[in-house]
């Protein structure tokens, strides 16, 4: 990391320290909390190289799939959202899907594991169809909401013959088909409440 690298990343650390006091003096901890990691890590997507829009938008997406799942996923770089053994990748607004941001992505495990192809010990569900949009990597056995409603794909690339489990907003539950296994397309995730990704 060269000597400019090292200045920015300073500056963005101060900028934030700076942040936290004025808001600690304006209304209390807890009530200043999200507010002042929302301006870290829209300071982190801008010093990835995303523009000022960009970082703004990112985290429109992110704090939109926050109140979605309702308490179950914390943020913990501009683009994830870690579940508790998943981790949701947020694409930057206006890009096919998601992509690491420099050195402030990949906290948890890695943010390319869905990305493309899936690494094996995974189950990915992406948002759109040809495994594309924002995607989530389950890389732990547990449930897991899906907070979108479009038309996507998923791939199942567990250990051989792990069969994960589909259950659906009117109580129905559908058993997927053993790892290796995929569809690209015609997953209808309006209807679908969570997956369990493991027996």
């Amino acid at each position: 990391m060269g000597i400019g690298s090292l200045r920015s990343r300073l500056v963005v650390l101060l900028s934030v320290m700076a942040l936290m006091g004025v808001a600690l003096v304006a209304g209390g901890a807890r009530a200043s909390a999200a507010g002042i990691d929302r301006a870290a890590f829209v300071a982190l997507a801008r010093e990835a190289g995303l523009s000022g829009e960009q970082a703004a938008g990112l985290q429109e997406k992110v704090d939109g799939y926050l109140g979605k799942l309702a308490g179950s996923g914390t943020q913990v770089s501009p683009n994830q959202i870690e579940l508790g053994g998943a981790v949701l990748n947020v694409a930057v607004p206006g890009e096919n899907g998601p992509r690491p941001l420099g050195d402030v992505s990949a906290t948890v495990e890695n943010a390319d594991e869905c990305n493309g192809w899936t690494k094996y010990g995974w189950f990915c569900a992406y948002k759109y169809k040809n495994r594309s949009g924002d995607n989530i990597g389950m890389y732990r056995c547990g449930y897991y909401d899906i907070p979108w409603v479009t038309t996507g794909s998923w791939v199942n690339n567990q250990t051989t013959g792990t069969e994960p489990m589909m259950y659906y907003t009117n109580s129905g539950s559908e058993l997927l088909p053993p790892a290796y296994s995929y569809r690209d397309s015609g997953v209808n995730w309006r209807v679908v409440d969570r997956i369990r990704n493991c027996p």
